[in-house]
């Protein structure tokens, strides 16, 4: 095939013309962001009512980053994580829940980018000191870290 290219161009590289011809590949990249139930949340919650204003703002920015940032959007997976607090059958539809809604908030500021939502439940904490026992405030508070949200956006920035 390299005798017949350099015959029909002469001393033409055939990678030449393909970069010639062809625009630079965009890479496309993961962003993973994390956001703290705690702050979109009422502890236990995960409907738009308990929405908090702190987290409704955060998703606003998020929204706003996605379109000014991001030239291109080719899809983000929300997942919902929870504390060990509660059955780990309730943990899971819990974090489902969250990443439904945020899903949902998203979608009504206009993110128009597929999403994909999922729950870790009480499966990935990021705490590993909290050994109260029983639900007291303290390991509430200490268990806070492993309530969160992640968005991880697939896309092409500006």
């Amino acid at each position: 095939m390299g005798a017949v290219l350099a015959m029909a161009w002469g001393h033409v590289q055939a990678m030449d013309v393909v970069h010639r011809w062809c625009p630079p590949e965009t890479p496309v990249q993961t962003e993973v962001i994390q956001l703290s139930a705690d702050a979109l949340f009422h502890f236990a919650h995960s409907d738009i009512r308990h929405m908090l204003p702190k987290g409704k703002a955060e998703l606003d920015q998020l929204a706003q980053k996605l379109s000014s940032v991001y030239a291109r959007v080719d899809s983000i997976k929300i997942v919902g994580h929870t504390d060990r607090i509660g059955s780990e059958k309730a943990n899971y539809a819990l974090g489902l829940r969250r990443a439904e809604t945020v899903k949902a908030y998203l979608s009504a500021q206009g993110v128009t980018a597929p999403m994909q939502t999922d729950s870790a439940g009480e499966s990935q904490p990021v705490t590993t000191n909290c050994q109260d026992k029983g639900v007291t405030a303290a390991l509430k508070a200490c268990l806070q870290p492993d309530r969160r949200v992640t968005v991880e956006i697939t896309g092409v920035k500006k």
